[in-house]
């Protein structure tokens, strides 16, 4: 008695173990959900990083698209390697070296330096980061000589990735000042043996002012320019315009800004002028254009051709000071970019911007502005004041009120380290969604790699079972040997059969999701349909070692389940010799019947295109015979031959000492007859 225990106490620990080892190996513990929890798991956490993504960008700015104006940028003179190399020999600078030097007319505190790609197409490039250097560095310094300078970003080390649309900041510590600003690109963008540097704007920010913004020609130095008015020119480096558009926050504007009243000709003079309530330093002034909602393709619109900016101590400008004017030859249409007049910190109340020859509207004239900022002491001091035109169309969305409610015509204004800060997050945010379809394929995969592995564990844990059980028939009782494959099977059944539907029910759902890529929508669907196949297999695994599945009846009753499942779409009549349903029948005779009917239930689903079907099982004193029959199309003598399936048919009964017989059934179609000696 003490023995048998032992036995039976250390066949449950193996039994325990080899389960536990196959959940293991796939990805789970016992009681903890297995391979289902390891793979909802990671699919969970896909899911929701991506919400947190989508929620994440919602609450970000955008860059509006195509803000590119006439005015593309600053460009280089490009140089092709024979000429950098014939520099380099006669010991000039290093043969791809340029550099742009900015003076801002005094010591001045600086927050960041940034550095606005171009948007320029060119052969097969799409253009955006059009001439961005691959290597750089930017410095801050009080004397031109840069002898003492601050290193506030340096990529001279390895290449830096162009950053395309997106803007590139190099972030000053606090405190620091500094005249002058200079950027060191020592490796330059190249393709199709030209180098070059090109830049939308060099922009240096001093709390939420661009103190850069209108610098005279004088206060930029550069290696060389390859001047095209107005396409490319250093000036561009400095006059606001860029693919940023103007620094938008995310709230949807109700208002579009203020608009005169029409004029048939485009001489007519027009003036909108902002009350700042007081007299006031100014340091410069944004003029926003406009977009109207009627003339959405029309960006800049209303803006005038030919203006000037004034400012005054008093309402009707008797005595106005110019602050910058634009009347000798037509302004470039800015589009959505903010026009940035600096101001040598003139006094003044009221600021006026009279056009002298007026923006087109459909074919009658207009001045049109989204929003106009007076900055002061670090500080737009025209917001929400009140405004006043010669002449102006008031209607729910355009109004002289609207000329300083601090918005554009499309989002709130936002300040510009807001703003470059929130596209820098949306920038990590879109590298980090662009890289989850590759996730979900690369987590697919694993889950192949895991369920063949698993198959795999399931064949050997099969086959661990059936030949521990065989021995332990040998050396125990019988009652012993089936209460053990009773736990086994029950086992096998809950923790394996489990996680598998697990598998399938995830595998089927992600697999008919719409925003999923097809490439990890197909990946799922194959994963449904090996779950399927191995479940099948396994439940023939758990039928065969139930220790009450010992009879013909039993088999009998395995062979009319299957026969429903696979021939599901045919009309089919099964039969049994009753006489014969008590006898007693091995595991591997069972084995071998049953694989032999569900090759041959395949072999007719997939060949015969039969309407119906009928099987019969039965025997004499000697045989035990296994019948089916079909309407069907018949067989091919030489495929029943050389055909895979039909060769593992006749091989399994072959193995039970029996035959394989395949011919015509009574009225056509095919009759497939098993004949084996009873065991």
């Amino acid at each position: 008695m003490k023995t048998g225990r032992r036995h039976r106490q250390g066949g449950i620990r193996i039994a325990g173990a080899l389960a536990m080892a196959l959940l293991g190996s796939c990805g789970g513990k016992a009681g903890e959900g297995g391979v289902g929890e390891w793979f909802g798991g990671e699919g969970r956490a896909l899911e929701a990083e991506q919400a947190r993504i989508q929620e994440a960008l919602a609450g970000l700015p955008t860059v509006f698209p195509d803000q590119q104006t006439e005015r593309i940028g600053y460009s280089s003179k490009p140089s092709s390697a024979r000429r950098g190399a014939r520099q380099a020999a006669e010991g000039g600078r290093a043969p791809e070296t340029r550099v742009i030097r900015l003076d801002l007319g005094s010591k001045q505190q600086i927050d960041r330096v940034v550095l606005v790609p171009t948007e320029f197409a060119v052969d097969a490039d799409p253009g955006a980061g059009y001439g961005f250097p691959l290597r750089w560095r930017v410095e801050v310094a009080d004397d031109p000589s840069f002898e003492e300078a601050e290193v506030l970003a340096d990529y001279t080390g390895e290449d830096f990735p162009n950053p395309g649309g997106w803007p590139v900041s190099a972030i000053a510590e606090e405190g620091l000042r500094g005249r002058y600003v200079r950027l060191t690109a020592v490796k330059l963008w190249s393709r199709n043996g030209r180098s070059l540097l090109a830049l939308g704007e060099l922009m240096v920010l001093q709390g939420e002012r661009n103190v850069a913004a209108g610098l005279p020609r004088e206060a930029l130095r550069v290696s060389d320019s390859d001047e095209a008015p107005r396409h490319w020119s250093v000036m561009n480096l400095v006059d606001s315009q860029s693919v940023l558009g103007a620094p938008s926050g995310v709230l949807a504007s109700g208002t579009e800004g203020f608009q005169s009243q029409a004029e048939r000709g485009a001489q007519g003079v027009k003036w909108v002028q902002v009350d700042l309530g007081k007299e006031w330093p100014v340091d410069e002034v944004r003029l926003f254009p406009a977009r109207a909602l009627e003339f959405p393709a029309r960006r800049g619109f209303g803006f005038p051709l030919r203006w000037r900016l004034e400012a005054a101590g008093e309402p009707s400008f008797g005595a106005p000071v110019l602050l910058g004017e634009w009347t000798k030859v037509d302004f470039a249409n800015p589009l959505e970019n903010p026009v940035v007049q600096a101001v040598p910190g003139v006094g003044a109340r009221y600021i006026r911007l009279t056009a002298l020859r007026l923006g087109e509207r459909f074919n009658d004239y207009m001045l049109a502005m989204g929003e106009l900022e007076v900055w002061s002491g670090g500080s737009n001091v025209a917001a929400g004041r009140s405004a006043e035109a010669s002449d102006s169309r008031e209607t729910a969305r355009w109004s002289t009120r609207f000329l300083t409610d601090g918005f554009t015509s499309q989002r709130q204004i936002a300040g510009w380290p807001s703003y470059l800060d929130g596209l820098e997050r949306r920038r990590q945010l879109e590298v980090a969604w662009a890289g989850l379809p590759e996730r979900r394929q690369e987590l697919s995969r694993r889950v192949l790699r895991r369920l063949t592995e698993w198959g795999a564990g399931i064949s050997c844990l099969a086959a661990l079972v059936i030949g521990w059980a065989a021995r332990r028939n040998r050396r125990e009782r019988r009652g012993e040997l089936e209460a053990l494959r009773q736990r086994i099977a029950r086992d096998v059944h809950d923790e394996i059969g489990s996680g598998l539907g697990t598998i399938s029910l995830l595998s089927q759902m992600a697999g008919a999701k719409d925003w999923e890529a097809e490439e990890a929508r197909q990946d799922f669907r194959e994963i449904h349909h090996l779950a399927r196949e191995i479940t099948e297999s396994l439940r023939d695994i758990v039928w065969l070692i139930r220790p009450e599945t010992r009879t013909l009846g039993d088999l009998a009753q395995r062979l009319r389940e299957t026969a429903a499942s696979m021939l599901a779409a045919v009309r089919h009549d099964f039969a049994v010799d009753e006489a014969l349903q008590g006898r007693e029948l091995p595991l591997e005779f069972k084995r071998q019947v049953l694989l032999v009917f569900k090759e041959a239930l395949h072999n007719l689903m997939r060949h015969a295109g039969a309407g119906r079907a009928s099987v019969r099982v039965g025997g004499d004193a000697v045989h035990f015979t296994l019948e089916l029959e079909d309407d069907g199309c018949g067989f091919d003598a030489a495929a029943a031959v050389s055909g895979a399936g039909l060769r593992g048919m006749r091989q399994r009964a072959a193995t039970l000492g029996g035959r394989l017989d395949i011919g015509a059934g009574e009225g056509g179609g095919t009759r497939l007859r098993l004949v084996v000696p009873w065991p």
